[in-house]
């Protein structure tokens, strides 16, 4: 892409977080009022603060509750969150691309779970048009480093809760966002097997 064509699909991109705002709120209102969980609660309220859709930050807590939701099995609200940001486009930027590459992951695995398997292979396909499988192998080591990372947090922070919580929720994200596409050097089941000993952890959060 030119640069001048970048400009283009992040104004798209802009123009569609503005334009969705009050959708948007009205959304976050509604999680709000039927999920009393206190990672929902607090990202709803940062999201209804401010959505800039050009912004990193702003555009994780929408995966990221996205991430919450799947966790509590809220598909609805999780798929009414993707929904966000489903006509996202790319724009030479991974980082805000994070997000909608989360989301897609997300509603691929749901839909997988849940015998659609065609509407899981859209999205992968979607996502996979923006990945580098070759590059895979140099993520392999974080796989553990990330739970040695987490051991070693709770020997030194026990009494931290909420971070620990946040320590696991990482590493399902993690998780989901490699298994999902497929073409990562760790497989299925060891990943599948993971993500279901974090779920019974994290679904004790309240």
């Amino acid at each position: 892409m030119t640069d001048q064509e970048v400009k283009s699909v992040m104004a798209d991109n802009v123009k569609l977080g503005e334009d969705g705002e009050q959708a948007r709120n009205a959304l976050m209102e509604s999680i709000k009022a039927k999920i009393d969980k206190k990672n929902v609660q607090s990202l709803c309220n940062k999201i209804l603060k401010k959505c800039s859709f050009k912004s990193e930050t702003d555009l994780d807590n929408i995966s990221n509750l996205a991430v919450w939701l799947y966790i509590y099995e809220c598909y609805d609200e999780m798929f009414a969150v993707c929904d966000l940001v489903k006509d996202y486009k790319f724009a030479n930027d991974y980082f805000l691309w994070d997000c909608p590459d989360t989301c897609m992951c997300l509603m691929a695995r749901v839909y997988r779970e849940q015998g659609e398997p065609d509407k899981a292979k859209m999205l992968i396909e979607k996502v996979n048009e923006h990945r580098a499988p070759e590059l895979y192998c140099n993520l392999v080591d974080s796989f553990d480093e990330m739970d040695a990372g987490i051991e070693r947090f709770i020997k030194e922070f026990p009494k931290k809760k909420a971070a620990i919580a946040w320590q696991h929720f990482y590493k399902l994200a993690f998780d989901i966002h490699y298994r999902e596409p497929g073409g990562f050097p760790i497989s299925d089941e060891k990943f599948e097997e993971d993500i279901k000993n974090i779920l019974v952890i994290l679904r004790e959060v309240k």
